[in-house]
């Protein structure tokens, strides 16, 4: 990747970024209290999780190798205990990477 299109890419994530941080300043309040945009912020962080989950558990071509699919199911363990009982996003994924790394080594 050449220099330009790497500082592009960070421009263009940058101004994403910015964009979604400023929004809720600049809408109307009927709009950030609509239930729809309530009920999508708080399953937001449980469909991040299922993705990167999904992703890194094997259903890629990158992770074929079979101790390391094990491991993802077995570190996914206390990640859905530990959402379900916190509600910690964060937290969760810290334990799901630390029981991920005990058990694939």
């Amino acid at each position: 990747m050449l220099l330009t299109e790497l500082l592009f890419l960070i421009f263009v994530i940058t101004v994403i970024t910015f964009i979604f941080r400023y929004l809720p300043f600049v809408l109307p309040k009927n709009i950030i209290q609509n239930e729809f945009v309530i009920n999508f912020g708080k399953k937001l962080p449980s469909g991040i999780m299922l993705i990167l989950f999904l992703y890194s558990s094997g259903l890629s071509e990158e992770h074929v190798n079979p101790s390391f699919v094990y491991a993802s199911f077995i570190a996914a363990i206390p990640v859905v205990i530990t959402y379900i009982w916190k509600k910690n996003a964060v937290l969760s994924i810290f334990i799901g990477v630390a029981f991920f790394y005990i058990f694939s080594n």
